[in-house]
């Protein structure tokens, strides 16, 4: 009897297993589908939006019919799923023969132009026919409802805030996030070509991310998310945003000290005080190469994987300590004492690390006491500076508007002072004073505005494309007062990881206002160009990189950055000192000319 009982519970409990496995697999397989189906109605709004008729005019409310639609558009079938894209279409003024003759732009960058995304098997012939004709359209308006005609202006146009969504619960709210934060990088980011990723392929990665936020946190990550798969320095300015930075990196644990990472490990530069250094197996200019048995390149691996950076030097420069005081190389640490191997010269040694923890009252005011001392340090350095044998240092990061000539007379005597000095120190390792490099310097120095890069804007008639912006204004002022006497010293511009946006677009200035100049340092930042700010639901702006910015030649700057004449990082030796070793190294350029 017990036999029969056994096989009966045993043939029982097999059909019980093949129910719950085939009704898991038919979950699984109807999420697929509804991915599939947000997937392809994300890409036709998205074009809806760009491109159609009324949505141009500001008269097709693209977020509403988001809204109303995402829903349904979950479970249809064929049938179904192009009905509803043929009647939004529809209803933003397309039709099949509303296609525009081409403009000819000699000047538009259209390598991110790709349409085989139409050929999707969920359209159908008529849907496909009708998306082509929508993306060959041309827009004739000369102005675009979503599209800032201002080529520098920051904030994106009609976009709204949704500043009352704070729950973050929602599935048709998080979805319209992604939807208009990829659409935008779609149509409005330039560099859209040079990503690790294709953009249809980050879609489709991303639309379960944000299907399953349930929480401020888990929104703020998926965008945080989204932001890294751009490699866009400038999207880094989204981690400023967080409100839940603590939850999502995990953020219990703190050094005891200050440092640098480089592709070596991490480099102990300074202890938060002297009781932390007395009490630290570690010392300064150590190399921590291996955390818990984690070689440090696994361990920086993991560590990246949320914030955005265009190239490698950025992502080291985030992992940093900044100046907020973030550090993130040490997120999502759950040990108090850390087991560490360490480079110091020669040796390598075993070694304990011990976690200042965040929850205890005395450790933060040793955290934020430092963060005051690097702050003030930072507020006494000079803007200008004689460093000897008719060499000064112009560092354009810590000018001020009270630091600038007030009338004639004082740019005159500005001018003199530059111009009576055999060489110039131009430090462009901090975010520079436009109005310094876009007036005074090449007005002191002697220079007519000049094109030295070629920028690029959203084309307002073919979205997606980028046109070339004439006019000198654009790079240097109109209004500058030259003389016959340039500058003819020597030129040298210090440059590294924290050399971005502006601070790389008046270095291509000053590379090419004088052939007397050397670029002295490491890789840049490598997002020159004007940012864009993109509202999004929950009060949050998207942030990318919004105009192209290349080389006269045509090479690139994006991720690239401005590559030196003369490679230069300081030694691991000198990261841990107070000596400026960038600067030695240009003033020993300068003298040996080597």
């Amino acid at each position: 009897m017990k036999k029969i009982v056994l096989k009966k519970v045993s043939t029982l409990f097999i059909l019980c297993s093949f129910a719950i496995s085939a009704s898991y697999g038919n979950t699984v397989q109807n999420i697929s589908k509804q991915n599939k189906n947000i997937e392809a109605y994300i890409k036709v709004w998205g074009l809806v939006k760009y491109r159609s008729p009324l949505s141009i005019a500001g008269k097709f409310d693209v977020d509403k019919v988001f809204l109303a639609n995402i829903e349904g558009v979950k479970d249809a079938n064929f049938e179904e799923l192009n009905l509803l894209l043929l009647d939004m279409t529809n209803n933003a003024g397309v039709s099949v023969n509303s296609r525009n003759a081409s403009k000819s732009c000699t000047n538009c960058l259209t390598k991110n132009m790709d349409d085989n995304w139409i050929g999707n098997k969920l359209f159908s012939k008529e849907t496909r026919l009708k998306l082509k004709g929508l993306y060959h359209n041309i827009n004739l308006s000369e102005s675009h409802h979503y599209i800032n005609k201002v080529h520098y202006e920051t904030e994106i146009l009609n976009e709204p805030q949704y500043k009352d969504y704070v729950a973050f619960k929602d599935e048709t709210m998080n979805l319209l996030a992604l939807a208009k934060s990829w659409s935008a990088i779609e149509y409005l980011y330039p560099y859209k070509y040079q990503m690790d990723k294709n953009n249809h392929q980050i879609l489709s990665e991303m639309i379960p991310v944000f299907r399953a936020v349930k929480s401020r946190a888990s929104y703020e990550k998926a965008v945080l998310a989204l932001e890294a798969n751009i490699n866009d320095t400038h999207a880094a300015g989204f981690l400023d945003q967080l409100k839940s930075k603590a939850e999502i990196f995990k953020i219990n644990l703190y050094p005891p000290f200050d440092y640098k990472c480089l592709e070596k490990g991490i480099v102990v530069e300074e202890f938060l005080n002297d009781s932390l250094e007395c009490a630290s197996t570690l010392k300064k200019g150590d190399v921590i190469v291996a955390i818990n048995n984690v070689k440090i390149k696994n361990w920086f691996s993991k560590k990246m994987e949320l914030l955005p950076a265009s190239n490698m030097a950025v992502k080291y420069r985030l992992l940093s300590m900044d100046w907020k005081g973030n550090v993130f190389a040490f997120y999502d640490v759950n040990d108090d004492t850390l087991d560490v191997k360490v480079l110091r010269g020669n040796k390598r040694l075993s070694l304990k690390l011990n976690m200042l923890k965040l929850t205890n009252k005395n450790s933060l005011t040793i955290i934020n006491k430092y963060i005051k001392k690097r702050v003030k340090e930072d507020e006494q350095v000079k803007p200008y500076e004689n460093l000897g044998d008719d060499v000064a240092i112009i560092r354009g990061g810590y000018f001020s508007s009270e630091h600038l000539p007030k009338n004639e007379k004082e740019e005159t005597k500005f001018s003199e002072e530059l111009k009576s000095k055999k060489a110039l120190i131009f430090d462009m390792r901090k975010y520079p004073n436009g109005g310094l490099f876009y007036y005074f310097i090449p007005m002191a120095l002697g220079k007519k505005s000049f094109e030295f890069a070629k920028y690029y804007r959203a084309n307002l008639e073919d979205p997606g494309s980028f046109s070339l912006v004439p006019g000198l204004e654009l790079y240097l002022s109109n209004d500058l007062k030259t003389d016959d006497n340039p500058y003819k010293g020597k030129i040298v511009i210090l440059t590294n990881e924290n050399t971005q946006s502006k601070g790389e677009w008046y270095t291509m200035m000053l590379r090419q206002l004088s052939k007397n100049t050397t670029v002295i340092g490491s890789q840049t930042a490598g997002t020159d160009g004007d940012l864009k700010l993109l509202n999004i639901p929950g009060g949050y702006q998207f942030i990318f990189t919004g105009n192209g910015i290349f080389y006269p030649d045509g090479r690139e700057t994006q991720r690239i950055g401005i590559v030196p004449d003369i490679y230069f990082n300081p030694s691991i030796s000198t990261i841990a000192n107070d000596s400026d070793a960038h600067l030695q190294r240009a003033l020993e350029f300068l003298k040996h000319g080597k």
